[in-house]
């Protein structure tokens, strides 16, 4: 590779206020300069992320733009896409001869029927998510399938001292499939149990909102707005109450709070269709606490809120694991690692196939790589006809795009 720095082209939809548009942006910062030119692009359009990237002099692209065009134009050795995972038309780049090297990120396990095949490297952002994708679905002769966690900013969560006190609470983005109906139920519960408890919910949904109004009125729940600034928040609780619908994939949310010494009580998801990785984060009575059952909500936060010595020895192990599990610079130099290692990788003959600019060819090897596990698919499809209208999607606007 000479003297060349290796060109980096780091891909989300938008530039939100998300997780994966998150773990974007703390990449971007903490990739050595010296050795990569980074460029961040929101390949459907911009968003709130946008200025905080230019603070850090990343030059950034929004569209709706041609992916392929971008990548051409700068000259891009490995374009990393973050995404979740099944097909979107114009998401991944188009190869030539093996370039650029491609590194997806995998949010949601999920999978592209369509063009798995010129993904060099398939990263998942918790041991939860890399085991759930590898039992569904085939590998790939190859490829690399690797957990990277995503990473929490130390500079930006800064640990502070607070005076113990009863203030329990969580943020998140509007979501409501990123929040849970355990807090309507929960909220009155706690805070008859702790009579000075208080609550602060930064970018609850309107669903969440609604059905604790009655809560709100007395003065010891506050509601804030959405925003990046989210530091502060963490400083302000002695417990974070979690709970998403869904179940989390990774929960950067749950990281930060951990990085500034909050204990973390947490719902568990085991349900099939849902993610779970919450529990691989917080390990119950060592992190915080797991409650099995919504029912389970309310008591945790309650026992975490009366017994300080719990809160503290709690507290002080999450912020031990989330430094040396999800500080940014370290997983930084993984993510360095597995770039040099993709670049010094010479692609095969079917993946220079497959990475053919000729559609035709893209095509075939598609084809050639499904049949390799029909047997296990039409299994799996026959489980879970949803999923097949989905890949019946996905395969059509492939090969009749216009239509």
């Amino acid at each position: 590779m000479g003297s060349h720095r290796i060109r980096i082209l780091m891909v989300c939809n938008y530039l939100g206020l998300g997780g994966s548009e998150k773990t974007l942006q703390i990449f971007c910062k903490y990739l050595d300069r010296a050795r990569f030119d980074v460029y961040a692009c929101g390949r459907l359009g911009g968003g709130i992320r946008v200025d905080e990237l230019k603070k850090l002099d990343i030059p950034v692209f929004t569209g709706p733009l041609d992916l392929d065009e971008l990548v051409t134009r700068l000259q891009i050795d490995i374009c990393h896409v973050h995404r979740s995972g099944h097909y979107e038309r114009g998401s991944l780049p188009t190869k030539r001869k093996g370039w650029p090297r491609i590194v997806e990120t995998n949010v949601f396990q999920d999978y592209d029927v369509v063009e798995n095949a010129v993904i060099d490297c398939h990263l998942f952002v918790s041991l939860f998510s890399r085991y759930r994708y590898l039992e569904r679905f085939p590998w790939l002769a190859g490829a690399r399938y690797e957990t990277l966690y995503n990473p929490v900013d130390f500079e930006e969560i800064r640990h502070a001292k607070k005076e113990p006190g009863h203030v329990f609470g969580r943020c998140g983005r509007p979501d409501f499939q990123k929040w849970h109906e355990v807090y309507i139920e929960a909220l009155p519960v706690i805070l008859e149990k702790v009579s000075d408890a208080r609550c602060l919910l930064k970018g609850a949904p309107e669903e969440i909102t609604s059905g604790i109004q009655d809560t709100i009125h007395d003065g010891r729940v506050t509601l804030l707005p959405p925003t990046l600034d989210v530091a502060g928040f963490y400083r302000e609780l002695d417990v974070f109450a979690h709970a998403a619908r869904v179940g989390e994939t990774f929960g950067c949310v749950i990281a930060e709070a951990m990085a500034c010494g909050v204990p973390v009580v947490t719902l568990s998801t085991p349900q099939r269709k849902k993610a779970n990785a919450q529990v691989e984060l917080v390990e119950h009575g060592v992190t915080g606490l797991v409650c099995e059952r919504p029912g389970d909500f309310a008591n945790a936060v309650v026992e975490l809120l009366m017994d300080q010595e719990l809160r503290l020895r709690l507290g002080r192990a999450s912020r031990d694991k989330a430094l040396s599990e999800f500080e940014a610079g370290r997983l930084a130099r993984q993510l360095e690692t597995i770039y040099f290692e993709l670049m010094e990788q010479r692609p095969s003959n079917t993946e220079v196939l497959a990475n053919s600019a000729d559609l035709s060819l893209q095509k075939k090897n598609v084809w050639r790589r499904a049949t390799g596990f029909i047997p296990y698919a039409a299994r799996f499809l026959l489980r879970h006809p949803t999923k097949l209208r989905q890949l019946r999607e996905q395969w059509r606007s492939f090969h009749f795009p216009n239509t």
